[in-house]
């Protein structure tokens, strides 16, 4: 390696240190105003990216000597199982909080503690005076041993969030999150970009060629943290589009008789409520439609217009089945009565109450 390539693959390792501080210095310290009152709902999954970017001063060693064989394996370990688990914990962090999904802790917890041995172990020995991992080969091993089950939890988690996506209409569904579809869209190609590049550098196996992968997940860490500055939860209707919409609904229920109208309103009443539809977690729009045997575009209009929208008519009668369950079961808890009204979690039982207070 002549100097002058050294120097520039140093320089592409320097880049990419620097772009990632920055990067967690910014994700840290900015927040868009008024979103900065609540962090944990409009910016989830906050600390877990800054600390990812934080981690990056793993590479100082390689930074400071390109030559050492020990500081070389740290590089490759460092953007193959290392950075394949930061994916895995961002998207965890950030999809399960929007979800209120929280089982992902342990799992993830459990399968990072030997990635982050094994990057603690790499940089001792990549600080200490000599190659010790020249002269044994399992650390190659192994790096592509947890390359390989970081690419599968990756890909697990993926799937999750695709799963997620494809399920959450707020339209349709009674228990709709608050999901940033489009930002889960661009994330998860930007993942499947750094998943090649991560792998097309560590089977490389040249300095020369990582340095190339450093300097474009350099750009794709510059594109996630512009695309996360803002949040992208909750983003109010606009009022005019909101107006057009419940017109077009007016006008199209004109068509229907009023009797036809009224028969279909009692239908849906009877699923609903009589039935208790509402009891159902993951009831939805369609299902209601199935069960009354009419169209879904006339039971949508009707619910909007005569039932305040399918979220605020289903979660209604959960509120109220609650209330009725802790009369009738005075020894039973809250989560219990949340779990039995169909709310799902806590969390959204206690959004819809906060909303039906400001509302009144």
């Amino acid at each position: 390696m002549t100097p002058e390539s050294s120097y520039l693959i140093g320089l592409a390792a320097a880049v990419y240190v620097t772009t990632c501080l920055v990067g967690a210095a910014v994700r840290w310290f900015h927040m868009c105003s008024p979103y900065d009152r609540k962090p944990r709902y409009y910016y989830p999954g906050r600390p877990f990216v800054t600390g990812v970017w934080l981690s990056s001063l793993a590479l100082l060693p390689y930074v400071l000597d390109t030559s050492s064989a020990d500081a070389w394996f740290l590089a490759r370990l460092y953007f193959l199982p290392v950075t394949l688990f930061h994916f895995v914990l961002i998207l965890s962090s950030y999809f399960g909080a929007v979800m209120d999904w929280k089982k992902w802790r342990w799992p993830v917890t459990l399968t990072g503690i030997p990635v982050v041995l094994v990057l603690l172990a790499a940089v001792a020995l990549a600080v200490w005076p000599g190659d010790q991992i020249a002269a044994l080969p399992f650390w190659e091993t192994l790096m592509y041993i947890l390359g390989g089950v970081m690419t599968a939890l990756c890909i697990a988690a993926m799937s999750l969030v695709v799963g997620w996506a494809r399920r959450v209409d707020p339209d349709d569904y009674s228990n709709p999150s608050d999901f940033p579809v489009v930002q889960a869209r661009k994330w998860l190609a930007m993942v499947v970009l750094n998943l090649v590049l991560c792998w097309f550098g560590a089977l490389m196996n040249d300095p020369g060629v990582l340095a190339c992968v450093q300097m474009l997940i350099s750009g794709l860490c510059v594109v996630f943290l512009i695309s996360a500055l803002h949040p992208n939860r909750n983003r109010p209707m606009d009022d005019t589009v909101a107006k057009e919409g419940k017109k077009e609904t007016q006008v199209y229920l004109r068509s229907i008789p009023k009797r036809k109208q009224a028969e279909i309103l009692s239908a849906i009443r009877t699923v609903v409520e009589t039935q208790q539809a509402f009891l159902d977690p993951h009831l939805t729009l369609q299902d209601v439609a199935n069960r009354c045997g009419y169209n879904r575009t006339y039971i949508a209009g009707l619910v909007k217009s005569e039932l305040g929208g399918f979220v605020s008519y289903v979660n209604g009668l959960r509120m109220e089945f609650v209330g009725d369950y802790l009369q009738k079961n005075p020894d039973a808890t809250l989560g219990e009565a949340v779990d039995a009204a169909g709310f799902g979690s806590r969390s959204r039982y206690y959004d819809t109450k906060s909303k039906m207070q400001g509302s009144r």
